[in-house]
């Protein structure tokens, strides 16, 4: 399977110095989580609804009280556009999406032909015959919280285990939900009172910001079904439990490419 075989068309783009308020609009309206930055008719960078997120969330002073249709496009993208011809192999694509640690590849050679994602490789492996089970390539780490615990308790032990999502557990050990850093983002929006006073009058607790229902797969599952789940949930990533509902890993998206690796040319 090559690049172009799956590869998104056509290119949505803006310009370096159209406004932020554009961009998303354009997402909306195409249904889309990135755009190519376009200058003279050449890729100079990327622009994602992360990177938006992201940039705007740290309040540096450049873009600080400024509404975003005074932001360019320029101040938020990432300028290291990575490429790949589109004759390249599935797995090269998967290889340079996980060594650069990036969501998305412009595909490109004497002239530019479109997108590869993360999510276009998930989509394609959840349509093929692979017997590949969940337990051959799931991360058998979680990091856990407990429902009552405090957000501060949250951010310490997402910090302290490197992760960007917890699984949240009831009394007894069962999974009932995941906090990721999306959900944090809007636990801790900006507009709440300033460091000298208080951030909140009562304690933000996990089961307050937590996302449910939790979806989960049996270790003993096919990767394929754990793909398709993810694409038809629109979910990054899908517990593990075993026939006890106890939790046993994570599958993510950079398990699914991974695997793709793996199998090669099988797909």
């Amino acid at each position: 399977m090559r690049v172009k075989d799956i590869m998104n068309t056509p290119v949505y783009a803006i310009t370096p110095g159209e406004p932020i308020s554009r961009a998303r609009n354009l997402m909306l309206r195409h249904r889309i989580s990135r755009l190519l930055v376009i200058l003279h008719d050449e890729p100079v960078g990327m622009l994602t609804k992360s990177d938006i997120g992201r940039r705007l969330d740290q309040a540096e002073p450049q873009w600080r009280r400024r509404p975003i249709d005074q932001i360019p496009v320029q101040l938020v993208m990432t300028k290291s556009l990575i490429s790949i011809y589109p004759d390249a192999t599935l797995s090269q694509a998967c290889e340079l999406l996980l060594e650069n640690d990036i969501g998305g590849l412009a595909v490109s050679g004497e002239d530019l032909y479109g997108i590869i994602t993360k999510w276009d490789v998930i989509k394609y492996f959840s349509q093929s015959t692979t017997n590949i089970r969940v337990s051959e390539i799931m991360s058998d780490f979680v990091a856990v919280v407990h429902r009552r615990h405090s957000l501060s308790h949250i951010l310490q032990t997402m910090e302290a285990e490197d992760v960007d999502r917890v699984v949240v557990l009831e009394y007894g050990g069962r999974p009932v939900g995941m906090i990721t850093n999306s959900n944090l983002t809007f636990a801790c929006m900006s507009g709440a009172p300033s460091r000298k006073r208080k951030m909140v009058e009562l304690p933000i607790l996990a089961e307050d910001i937590m996302s449910t229902p939790l979806i989960t797969i049996r270790q003993d599952g096919l990767a394929v079904d754990a793909a398709r789940l993810m694409v038809e949930e629109m979910i990054t990533s899908i517990i593990v439990v075993d026939e006890d509902e106890a939790v046993v890993g994570i599958l993510n998206q950079e398990s699914i490419l991974q695997a793709t690796i793996t199998i090669g040319e099988q797909l």
